[in-house]
């Protein structure tokens, strides 16, 4: 073998291994259900923080395809935008289940109505528990 083919074959194999390492890369990127929990979870804590601390009300909203934040600006609620508050999608095949009809207020003084919300998948559960002052993601049973 020439120096030229051996470095085509090298080049080769590592394009090859570029490929499978961006696929294998992909493929455990993919959102789950607990990872959709915790971002419900970590959302819900920081709009019941931004409506305790900047006291305003704030709600959480529903949709079939996903959920929102929404600020009471004294006549209308004003839906939130920005990574943070604004809407989420949830992936494809996930549903959401709410123990309560939204909008759920949050409130400025940390009362707000407690909230379970089960996020399913196929062949996946998890819940989001929201107190009225925390919210955390419960263990599947």
């Amino acid at each position: 073998m020439t120096l030229i083919e051996m470095l085509i074959v090298l080049s080769i194999i590592a394009v090859a291994a570029g490929a499978v390492t961006l696929g294998i890369g992909s493929a455990s990127r993919a959102p789950s259900v607990g990872s959709e929990a915790q971002r419900l979870a970590n959302r819900l804590q920081a709009a019941a923080d931004d409506g305790m601390l900047g006291d305003s009300l704030v709600a959480f909203t529903a949709e079939k395809t996903g959920y929102a934040f929404a600020r009471f600006d004294g006549t209308t609620w004003q839906p939130l935008s920005g990574e943070a508050m604004g809407f989420h999608t949830l992936p494809g095949g996930m549903t959401m289940r709410l123990s309560a009809r939204p909008p759920i207020v949050l409130g400025p003084e940390g009362s707000g109505k407690p909230l379970t919300a089960v996020i399913t998948a196929p062949g996946q559960t998890s819940t989001v528990v929201y107190d009225g002052l925390t919210a955390r993601v419960m263990p599947a049973t």
